[in-house]
């Protein structure tokens, strides 16, 4: 597109002389704004939407340069954008605002080009309204905020554009309102809902390109900004807000974190960020206080543990431990559950399980222990053919396409444990995709393993799961099962899942089993198979006594008749958790 060419508003410019710029040109037939410009930023050509988007014909553009186009505060993400595309690289959707003339205001756009294909030394520049860039599939509230996985979406994309231009600028700034709920008692809905639009639309002017912030639940909000907004500034105004529209007081809380990658990679720093976010918006026993502790500006503490949970995993450093589930109908163990200890120490691995989960790298953990414990079931002691084993798998592990593969591979190899290998779905957050993840679990049932759901009635692994799953067993969370020993609230709950579970053919596994009398109650409910201390704490089979079946033996167990049977009742030790995690 040569300086020859007139240069219109909105409409299509003089003939395009060379068909590689016709095409360019077709390419970029759905932006607001087509520029042309040398490496400096300084405008040759324009066409497009200008008004709307800058506020000038398109015409006065050739007359100006793309940094004075730019709000200051977002002059140093524009340069580093044009360095890029000037050492050859392809630019997409950097967020900036513009400033419109004669003290307008400003408006949020994305920018995006890459190096002219027929002309050295010049730039192809592309500005279209910042709320284009999302993908149509992800959702918005009512006010127009992101929910937790647009949220996500953005950072992600947003962090690895920072890394490219070694842009320290945005910041992710997240509000917890805990007085909001309150105050909609006090106030009313109609005050409350006049705040809540004035205080999102709020967010949304002060976030980069006027559409990062999100609402994550519980009166908890995020959002992504420049450095010429501070926290401080944020709960300030938002206080005002409450006070001029509800007449109420609210004392927002308020914590940032820098999206900085020195030293580590964008992916790392994505997954910082989300272990962090997953922290604020899942865990309501955290105060924001805590979580600015955790959440160092460099998001250096997460990641160094993000490597060593990495390097654990490389290297192989985990134990297994086996905790027997027992038959309640003839105390025959019907299998043992794999358990993964970190170090040697025996200890609960509850918190590294989490985090891997959050950071995503439970897969990679998943993987591993599979690995691991199919290797054990065929030779020494593993290999007695009257054992079986139920091996734990994330959600986050069959939801996701790479991984599953993975798994299917690792099991479709390991056809010698038909019936031998079972597996559990856990997971601490819902799963998004049920069919995909059922499509998974079938395959895996199809290939003789059998699949149960982990922790059934608490969190995620809710009724729903049994709509959308086919499995052959659940395992009923601990809390019902402690709460129908003590004082009984649970009692109709764990009736109501034990029927339902018999109706569908599922069988049932019972934890947290403490004591012979929840052992008979649970036997009164029809409850199949059950886990706890009162069996057996989670152990390794004994290095002392030979053979393949003796070092299974504790001093509640006994082998008859080629299967390993329960037979004390003083049970195995005590304690205050009844199940390895």
């Amino acid at each position: 597109m040569g300086k020859e060419q007139k240069v219109t508003d909105g409409q299509p410019g003089a003939r395009l002389g060379q068909p590689q710029e016709a095409y360019v040109a077709f390419a970029f037939a759905a932006a607001d704004l087509l520029m042309e410009s040398d490496h400096s930023g300084r405008i040759i050509f324009a066409i497009g939407a200008s008004m709307s988007l800058v506020g000038r014909p398109a015409r006065l553009l050739a007359t100006m340069t793309l940094p004075e186009l730019i709000c200051p505060e977002d002059q140093s993400r524009a340069s580093n954008a044009l360095k890029r595309m000037a050492k050859g690289e392809r630019v997409r959707h950097t967020l900036l605002h513009v400033a419109l003339p004669d003290d307008g205001g400003s408006v949020p756009v994305a920018l995006s080009g890459y190096p002219h294909p027929d002309h050295e030394g010049r730039l192809l520049l592309v500005l279209t309204h910042s709320g284009t860039i999302m993908s149509p599939s992800i959702k918005r509230n009512e006010e127009g905020l992101l929910g937790r996985e647009g949220f996500e979406a953005l950072a992600g994309s947003l962090i690895k554009e920072s890394a490219k231009d070694d842009d320290d600028s945005y910041r992710m700034t997240l509000l917890d309102l805990p007085e909001l709920a309150d105050l909609r008692t006090k106030v009313g809905a109609e005050a409350t809902a006049g705040f809540i639009n004035r205080f999102t639309e709020y967010l949304r002017q002060c976030s980069v390109g006027g559409d990062a912030a999100a609402d994550l639940g519980d009166s908890k909000y995020g959002l992504i900004h420049g450095p010429d907004v501070s926290s401080l500034d944020i709960e300030a105004t938002i206080a005002d807000l409450a006070s001029s529209v509800m007449g109420a007081k609210l004392h927002p809380s308020t914590t940032s974190v820098q999206f900085n990658t020195d030293g580590i990679s964008s992916q790392e720093a994505t997954s910082a960020l989300i272990y962090t976010l997953n922290r604020f918006s899942q865990d309501s026993g955290a105060t924001i206080q805590e979580l600015s502790k955790m959440a160092q500006p460099s998001l250096s503490l997460t990641v160094s543990k993000m490597r060593e949970v990495k390097q654990t995993i490389g290297s192989g450093d985990f134990q297994l431990y086996f905790q027997p589930i027992v038959d309640l109908w003839s105390n025959a163990v019907h299998h043992f559950e794999c358990l993964v200890r970190f170090g040697g120490s025996g200890a609960s691995p509850y918190n590294t399980v989490v985090f891997a989960e959050d950071t995503g790298l439970v897969g990679e953990l998943d993987l591993a222990i599979l690995t691991r414990a199919i290797a054990f079931m065929r030779e020494g002691v593993g290999a007695e053919p009257s054992m079986r084993f139920a091996v734990n798998l994330s959600g986050r592990t069959l939801s996701s396409s790479s991984l599953a593969g993975r798994l299917l591979r690792l099991i479709i190899g390991a056809s010698d444990l038909r019936g031998r290998l079972l597996f559990e779905l856990t997971e601490s957050a819902a799963i998004s995709d049920l069919v995909a993840v059922n499509a998974v679990i079938q395959e895996i049932r199809g290939r003789g393993h059998p699949v149960g759901i982990d922790d059934f009635g608490a969190g995620a692994a809710a009724f729903h799961y049994l709509r959308g799953l086919k499995v052959d067993h659940v395992k009923i969370d601990g809390s019902y099962v402690r709460e129908a020993s003590g004082k009984g609230d649970s009692l109709p709950f764990l009736r109501a899942i034990t029927q339902l579970c018999r109706e569908l053919k599922i069988a049932t596994i019972a934890e947290h089993i403490e004591d012979e009398a929840t052992a008979n109650l649970l036997r009164v409910y029809n409850v199949r198979y059950g886990q706890g201390y009162f069996f057996g704490k989670p152990m390794q089979p004994s290095k002392k006594q030979p053979g393949n079946k003796a070092p299974w033996m504790t001093p509640v167990t006994q082998w008859r008749n080629g299967l390993l049977f329960f037979s004390g009742g003083s049970g195995a030790g005590s304690g205050s958790s009844s199940d390895g995690s």
